[in-house]
């Protein structure tokens, strides 16, 4: 009786009855694959297969730690601009913007740099998951 294990096995040239070219925990990869796609592909999967989908999946999982920081990160400076707010009288706040305009340049730099900084950091995480 043909099994469905049979028929993917066949799908894969230089295959040997005693399953030393593809291990059993691949096997049940490529059903469960064949199964959510609802049908095989002609031509079988490619070598690199496995290790791109679980690349992709890495990239997910950390870009939804990183904005779940992000997120954190931006809750916390709300609540310390916030609190600053509250706590500074007006005397102090106007000394504070004089410093800021004083060194204007290098406060611009800075925000330059880390915009530049975060901008090429998804570039090539991106090139690097499309090779």
């Amino acid at each position: 009786m043909d099994t469905r294990k049979d028929k993917i096995l066949q799908q894969f040239p230089g295959h040997q009855e005693d399953n030393t070219i593809i291990p059993e925990k691949d096997l049940e990869t490529y059903e469960f694959l064949y199964d959510a796609l609802e049908k095989s592909p002609d031509a079988g999967f490619s070598l690199g297969f496995s290790h791109q989908v679980i690349r992709k999946i890495e990239a997910k999982q950390q870009r939804k730690v990183t904005v779940k920081l992000y997120s954190l990160a931006s809750v916390l400076i709300a609540m310390t601009l916030g609190f600053s707010a509250v706590f500074f009288s007006e005397e102090q706040c106007a000394v504070l913007f004089s410093m800021i305009l004083k060194y204007k340049f290098a406060v611009i730099f800075l925000l330059a740099a880390v915009s530049v900084i975060q901008i090429s950091t998804r570039i090539f995480s991106t090139r690097e998951l499309e090779n």
